[in-house]
């Protein structure tokens, strides 16, 4: 699907268009949904962020990606930190909050069964690394 948006009355309507629909395909062979609400989807993919964040393998794979990079984080502070989301995304404005999402979600696809979202494991560490502070060493 591709984002799109229309202007009526002045109001601007945000959705996204299944590529079938945009490649032409006739009526009959298109399968699952052609349109979506832009706000149902993205709602749906930062929903899914937060509770994938949460699960006890995302944070282990986290956290041994990030002790290659810092060895001054342990699991515990990896976890306080995935922990920190939902505060960290509700200070972000949105064009950060699109890069976080680009950071962290590799595709997202729609079918007739539902929402997969493919997340960036490699992005994970990142946004992980971004928001713990680095310690400083004693002198």
């Amino acid at each position: 699907m591709t984002p799109h948006h229309t202007k009526r009355k002045g109001k601007r309507y945000c959705y996204y268009t299944s590529m079938d629909v945009i490649r032409g395909q006739p009526r009959a062979e298109l399968r699952g949904p052609q349109r979506l609400p832009a706000a149902m989807v993205e709602e749906a993919v930062i929903a899914e962020v937060r509770r994938m964040l949460r699960t006890p393998e995302v944070v282990a794979r986290t956290a041994r990606a990030l002790k290659k990079e810092r060895a001054d984080l342990d699991e515990n502070t990896v976890v306080a930190t995935l922990a920190q989301f939902d505060d960290m995304w509700a200070a972000l404005i949105p064009a950060e909050q699109a890069r976080v999402v680009q950071l962290l979600v590799a595709r997202v696809t729609v079918g007739e069964d539902g929402i997969d979202i493919d997340l960036r494991h490699d992005g994970l560490g990142a946004l992980a690394s971004l928001l713990t502070p680095k310690t400083e060493d004693a002198a």
